[in-house]
């Protein structure tokens, strides 16, 4: 029997009522505002062989360029919003964990499993694929961000450590944000405060930080919020929850958390007098929550990972009264991307692999990157 492949990443549009769904080894786009199908299937045989062609998915500041990476290649695609074609590729050094464009949409910076970020040029003309070295940890960066002004680079990694630098210059360390207890997934910048970074990971704590000082402002220990919901584990890594995706609406000051292999979603608000963030609710689903993010409007749009074939893959959840409430799934804003076609595969794929981050079943990769270090890799950038 062919099982329907999830929507294992999506992303929206900073400027376009446009989200971006990876389903295998195509993607979808899909108009927020109306429901339509801008981008649908390719037209080819949709049985695949399956791989996580788009697991990372990043936009341009003015959102006319979309960059995409897998979960094996090293290819950087990039394409053009207006009309989904291939624009150019580039080719990173290792596998990448999280990319961001600069602002300006001449570069593409990148943090890879090895532990390195470097910086890949992308303007208009340019043929030219090669990698500048920004910085490097001595283990697997999880997560990379740019602060809004560009003076940093915000790295995560699977030995608990935050670390600040300057940016371009990666040698220069501003400051480290130490406190996570397991592995950090998530680094992001709070949209409504520039100066407030927000991390997240493996021990089940929300964080906020002075990051430039390096200062913990809060710590929300969220995991009693979840215990409920958590699934019986399959080995030592998934015996705890993970956080695996935290989305932020500007509009309502609202932040919603998933875990890897959960069915719910974590609801709060920000305390604009406190400067901090205040548990709500647990809103349960009706799947594993795969991936998250806010459209435009203030919509929350899920990725599910379906407990039987005739759930929908979609949900989308509009705020009435403060509550996250789902609408219906004849509605027009998800009756197409649900009825639509996907991806077939003969088994649905393991799709929690952010577990292997943990350290207790060490994965291969990391195992490569210790032995090619020696455990203890150094770095030196020039100018």
């Amino acid at each position: 029997m062919a099982h329907r492949i999830p929507f294992t990443t999506i992303a929206h549009n900073p400027v376009k009522p446009e989200l971006t769904l990876g389903n295998g080894t195509e993607f979808l786009v899909v108009d927020t505002s109306t429901g339509a199908l801008v981008k649908p299937y390719s037209g080819q045989d949709r049985k695949q062989k399956y791989t996580e062609k788009f697991r990372n998915i990043a936009f341009s500041a003015d959102g006319t360029l979309m960059a995409t990476t897998s979960a094996e290649e090293k290819t950087i695609s990039v394409w053009d919003t207006s009309d989904w074609s291939l624009k150019l590729t580039r080719t990173a050094n290792k596998r990448v964990n999280a990319m961001q464009f600069d602002k300006n949409a001449t570069q593409i910076i990148v943090a890879d499993k090895h532990g390195d970020v470097t910086c890949h040029s992308i303007k208009d003309g340019s043929e030219e694929d090669k990698a500048t070295p920004i910085l490097g940890h001595v283990s697997m960066l999880t997560d990379m961000i740019l602060t809004p002004d560009e003076k940093y680079v915000i790295t995560a990694d699977r030995d608990e450590h935050i670390r600040v630098s300057r940016f371009p210059n990666g040698y220069n360390i501003e400051s480290f944000c130490l406190g996570h207890t397991d592995v950090v997934t998530l680094v992001r910048i709070l949209p409504w405060a520039s100066d407030i970074l927000v991390s997240a990971g493996g021990d089940s704590t929300l964080r906020t930080w002075d990051f430039i000082k390096g200062t913990q402002i809060q710590c929300l220990d969220i995991k009693s919020h979840i215990a409920s919901f958590t699934p019986e584990a399959a080995d030592e890594n998934s015996k705890d929850p993970m956080i695996s995706a935290i989305g932020f609406s500007p509009k309502t000051h609202q932040i919603v958390v998933c875990f890897a292999k959960t069915a719910a979603i974590l609801v709060f608000n920000w305390n604009e007098p406190e400067k901090s963030i205040e548990y709500q609710y647990t809103l349960e689903t009706s799947g594993p929550v795969l991936d998250l993010v806010y459209d435009l409007e203030g919509r929350l749009w899920v990725s599910l990972a379906p407990v039987n074939e005739s759930e929908d893959l979609i949900a989308v959840y509009t705020n009435a009264d403060n509550k996250l409430e789902r609408v219906e799934s004849t509605n027009p804003l998800v009756a197409q991307i649900n009825g639509c076609e996907a991806g077939l595969v003969d088994e649905i794929p393991n799709l929690y692999s952010i577990f292997g981050l943990r350290k207790f079943l060490d994965v291969p990769e990391q195992q490569e990157v210790e032995k090619s270090t020696g455990g203890n890799k150094k770095r030196k950038v020039e100018n």
